[in-house]
């Protein structure tokens, strides 16, 4: 079947960026839309399909990079190469080759998305069974075998994600009846590694080789070949996997699920937090101030420099806008009352109150000592200058003595003499 290629069918540059395909695409779909010819349809919705999947490829970065560098490949098909290459040495069975995948990258290799034997779902199943047959001959290890053999690609009825179906209370592994799901399938196919030698790609026999030397750069050339046809074979099976998922309709509608489940999460998250946000206004509003928020500190106003000569009163200050406003204690203004009753609940807060209490009665401590001392200030003056008389009185005395002990011994010494 020849195929067109994309911009061609677009009928856009190669070099034409995501504008221009979309223009192209809008011009070419009032043409060709299904239900702008009712006189034609069945060419009418061939034509659109095409139309949409050359758009939909060359739209996508990563697909239109892969045509570019496929596009000849693509655009020849089954027309010019076969399903399967040469037998490999030592075996009789033949491999599919890497250029016959090429043509299932093209909404021509199918008809329809429905289960008809040219339908997209028994094409690719058919094409991915060959695949896992083909591995199946060359894998060694049995827990791979196992994988493999669980392995399909189902039908129209087959739910992406068999768990998420049968939480549901759906029908389980109605199609398959492997017990593996649709998104084991394709995490496979995508991260697909074959087990294949492609020893038929070979270009020398080594038993031919002259000498040592020229065995060894046979083996070189060969193995350089096996490599990159290995490489080239792995890359075209995972991007097919790829492009034929996100052209699956069951996959399509997981995703459509998916982001129908997010945005309900999403929307009540939203409900929650209104309703969380509407009940902290509530209580804001019905707050009811307590006893120890009501404690009267305009005394600690002047420390902070508030009272000073021809301003108002404290008690008019401190019921004015500013205790509405703002926080006297702590030096802070607020914009709106909700602030300002979160804040009179804040730790930071609460601790400054307990500093102010504590100061408070220190103070008032010191000051009824002080009072009392100046109420028994009086006696005791009394008692002490009564003592200082006394004390002097004795010193009187005291001096008195000695000057007769003095005396007495002037006398004697004069006597003394005389003799």
């Amino acid at each position: 079947m020849a195929r067109t290629c994309y911009y061609e069918l677009l009928g856009v540059e190669r070099s034409a960026n995501d504008a221009d395909l979309k223009k192209a695409y809008r011009r070419l779909a009032l043409v060709w839309h299904p239900d702008k010819n009712h006189g034609n349809v069945e060419e009418a919705t061939q034509v659109f399909a095409e139309i949409k999947e050359a758009y939909e490829t060359l739209s996508d970065a990563q697909e239109r990079s892969w045509y570019d560098d496929h596009r000849e490949q693509i655009l020849r098909g089954d027309d010019a190469i076969t399903d399967y290459g040469q037998a490999d040495m030592g075996t009789s069975t033949s491999y599919m080759q890497t250029e016959s995948l090429m043509r299932y990258f093209s909404a021509t290799s199918f008809r329809g998305f429905g289960d008809t034997p040219d339908g997209f779902f028994a094409v690719y199943r058919e094409l991915f069974a060959r695949l896992r047959d083909e591995e199946l001959q060359q894998s060694s290890s049995e827990s791979e075998d196992d994988l493999l053999l669980n392995l399909n690609f189902g039908g129209p009825h087959t739910h992406y994600d068999e768990d998420a179906a049968y939480a549901q209370g759906r029908t389980r592994g109605t199609d398959t009846g492997t017990g593996s799901t649709l998104r084991d399938f394709y995490n496979f196919w995508t991260t697909f590694s074959t087990c294949k030698s492609f020893g038929w790609l070979d270009r020398y026999r080594l038993a031919d080789a002259d000498n040592r030397q020229v065995r060894r750069l046979m083996e070189k050339e060969n193995r350089r070949l096996r490599e990159k046809a290995r490489r080239e074979f792995i890359e075209t099976v995972q991007n097919l996997a790829t492009w034929v998922r996100k052209r699956d309709p069951r996959y399509k509608s997981f995703v459509a699920l998916k982001q129908q489940q997010q945005q309900v999460r999403e929307e009540e998250r939203v409900r929650r937090l209104a309703e969380q946000r509407a009940a902290a206004a509530e209580d804001a509003s019905t707050y009811v101030c307590q006893a120890w928020e009501e404690v009267d500190y305009t005394f600690m106003l002047g420390k902070h420099g508030v009272v000073s000569d021809g301003a108002e009163s404290p008690t008019q200050f401190a019921h004015g806008e500013l205790e509405e406003l703002g926080c006297v204690i702590c030096d802070k203004s607020f914009k709106t009352a909700a602030q300002k009753a979160n804040h009179e609940k804040s730790k930071k807060h609460l601790k400054v109150v307990r500093e102010a209490r504590r100061e408070m009665l220190r103070e008032e401590r010191q000051m009824a000592k002080m009072q009392k001392q100046q109420m028994q200030g009086t006696p005791e003056d009394e008692d002490s200058e009564a003592q200082d008389s006394d004390s002097v009185a004795q010193d009187s005395d005291s001096v008195a003595q000695d000057s007769d002990s003095t005396a007495q011994l002037t006398d004697s010494a004069e006597e003394d003499a005389l003799a």
